[in-house]
């Protein structure tokens, strides 16, 4: 099973590293960081049987108790965005905040016209433009 697993691996890494068709696979294996695939596969065979299975540890294993190990969280999970830090940067609407003077409102458009494809900013500090950028980009660029 280790050879075949081997002669799978093998045109991947000379591929991958572009080493001569005589190196050896171990020597590719440790050039690219890459572990052998038996290995590989007997450890994802391990981890299902630990992790998902739940099935209980090796004896030897006295540390670390089946109940402490952490189970992946299934379902929909909140996105980064709803819940920002202070210091982090929103992409909400803005216009709740075009009021208040301390706050640097930045305003993004692209746009597509006869003559190509263009973007732009700009940035406002205390209702005055601080910054402005615009560009046409190239001709085989789109809006999206």
């Amino acid at each position: 099973m280790k050879r075949k697993l081997s002669s799978i691996q093998r045109p991947f890494l000379l591929h991958t590293s572009g080493a001569y068709r005589t190196t050896p696979t171990a020597a590719l294996q440790t050039i690219l960081g890459i572990p052998p695939l038996h290995m590989q596969l007997q450890f994802e065979a391990r981890f299902t049987s630990i992790y998902c299975l739940r099935i209980p540890l090796p004896p030897i294993i006295t540390v670390t108790q089946l109940q402490d190990l952490e189970m992946k969280a299934t379902g929909w999970s909140t996105h980064p965005s709803e819940h920002l830090k202070p210091n982090q940067i929103s992409f909400e609407d803005g216009e709740a905040y075009l009021a208040r003077k301390d706050i640097i409102n930045i305003f993004t458009d692209g746009s597509k016209t006869e003559h190509g494809v263009g973007a732009a900013f700009c940035v406002l500090t205390n209702d005055i433009w601080a910054y402005q950028w615009s560009a046409k980009l190239n001709d085989n660029n789109t809006v999206f």
